[in-house]
């Protein structure tokens, strides 16, 4: 009798894998497949378990998801309450309220510092009365000297490498230094007009970028054709270029772009809106990304970021690029005391290989996925994914911190009324030809699985990949033992 219920359990245990299986295979035999690579792989969380797989150790393109490994990471590092430090300081001596000698805008790597998308974070003109009340507090009426930016408490390259020339000049694309403002980015706005393939003006750059001299090589393209317009612009770079195709039309359209200098940015603002308070200003903005000794330096204020775990959200949930390069440095800066790429993506690679992960197959250029050259297996992934979701002491509540099906980023819209409501917790990715999902489903008989999908290469339409992602994952959710 044992030995029939044990046969059994077997059977209807097998048959649930089959279910599974039979999908992704599908998945990976429709004809407009033929050319593409697939990566997956589903384990049973509690039982480690392999419930499903298909090319499992296939390393592809990653996109975003690489974002669930990256804040996974820093998580652990630096701890759900830490919070970014930015600090007003100076140097010289304070004379019947004059400033002899220089004030200096220091970051410690927040990447959420007056961004104008986290709800928590403090916006531009909250940031400016703070600053100004605080200098003004410490007996500075007036600067004989410059306001610099001090962005070097990480190395003095802001952008990535392996990015490509038509992302880096916009806002997706933004750099990261020790010293960010604003999210790194600027809107441009034009004034439409009704006119195809004539050109829409700029009417105005926001927050004004004072070092840059903008190209207009935009047109005007149908009506309802959308943002078709890409800003060239190098890193440190004082020209950029903008072309492509803007909608017809009579109102304004704004575009989004990635600042090129973040620490003159940052000082440039930082000057004005002390002059903006009353406070006179005789030198100009100034950047620093090499570390100095700042032994001479006093500091005045301290201004902190919402806490990691509310910074973490936001990036999962948005899909945050520049964030996740920033805890890459971050995660770098703690673990190696280096806040460069390199010792980041070196330090995420050890401590994952602390903990069991083989990442032999992991071929990591950034935190974000934006970089084609970033390379993972649907099973690297989903190995990671199970082991942050049993270790809930070392990545408190991440399972949280993704987007939910139905409810929350990325996912609000997916699954409504079907059993991934609610039980889909994951970060997806997206760029040309490539598409992935990663995170947890919660199933019908309320069985915890970690699963991981990428395709590269695909030949049909992204909505209709998206739509057949979302049945292999409703196989998932459809479990009943």
């Amino acid at each position: 009798m044992r030995l029939l219920i044990i046969c059994l359990f077997i059977s209807i245990n097998l048959f649930a894998q089959n279910k599974i299986q039979k999908a992704i295979n599908s998945f990976a035999e429709y004809p407009d497949m033929k050319y593409s690579s697939v990566s997956f792989y589903a384990l049973d969380i509690d039982k480690n378990e392999v419930l499903a797989s298909h090319n499992p150790n296939l390393s592809l393109i990653t996109a975003s998801t690489m974002k669930a490994i990256t804040t996974a990471t820093i998580l652990a590092v630096l701890g759900k309450d830490y919070k970014f430090e930015t600090a007003i300081e100076y140097d010289g001596n304070i004379e019947n309220g004059v400033l002899n000698g220089n004030l200096y805008f220091k970051g410690y790597g927040d990447p959420s510092l007056g961004s104008p998308f986290m709800e928590e974070a403090s916006k531009l003109n909250t940031l400016s009365l703070e600053f100004a009340n605080a200098v003004k507090k410490a007996g500075i009426k007036s600067i004989k000297g410059n306001v610099i930016g001090d962005g070097s408490h990480f190395e003095y390259s802001s952008l990535v490498p392996s990015w490509q020339w038509m992302d880096m000049g916009n806002h997706y694309g933004a750099g990261v230094m020790g010293l960010n403002l604003h999210d790194n980015l600027y809107y441009i706005n034009f004034q439409q007009v009704p006119t195809l393939g004539a050109q829409p003006k700029i009417k105005s750059v926001v927050p004004e970028q004072s070092n840059i001299k903008f190209y207009n090589e935009v047109s005007s393209a149908s009506w309802n054709s959308g943002d078709n317009s890409f800003i060239y612009a190098a890193p440190y770079a004082t020209e950029a270029w903008v072309k492509g195709t803007l909608p017809a039309g009579s109102g304004i359209f704004s575009i989004m772009g990635a600042v090129t200098d973040p620490e003159f940015f940052a000082a440039d603002w930082l000057r004005n809106s002390l002059e903006d308070n009353g406070i006179t200003i005789s030198g100009k903005p100034i950047a620093q990304r090499i570390q100095k000794s700042n032994a001479s330096r006093k500091k005045i204020h301290s201004h902190y970021s919402p806490v990691l775990s509310d910074l973490i959200r936001h990036t999962n949930e948005i899909s945050r690029n520049m964030y996740c390069e920033a805890y890459v440095k971050a995660v770098g800066k703690k673990l190696k005391n280096n806040g460069s790429l390199d010792a980041g993506v070196a330090a995420i690679s050890e401590f994952w290989r602390s903990r069991g992960i083989e990442t032999s197959g992991m071929y990591m250029e950034d935190g974000s996925g934006l970089s084609a050259r970033n390379n993972v297996s649907a099973k690297i992934m989903t190995e990671i994914m199970r082991k942050v979701h049993i270790d809930n002491n070392t990545f408190p509540n991440f399972k949280k911190l993704l987007s939910i099906a139905g409810k929350t980023g990325t996912y609000r819209y997916s699954g409504k009324g079907t059993l991934l409501e609610g039980n889909l917790h994951a970060k997806g990715g997206s760029m040309s030809r490539v598409r992935s999902i990663t995170g947890y489903i919660t199933t019908k008989s309320k069985r915890n699985v970690a699963f991981t999908i990428i395709v590269n290469n695909f030949n049909c339409s992204g909505a209709m990949l998206k739509q057949r992602m979302e049945s292999l994952m409703l196989a998932i959710a459809g479990m009943d033992y």
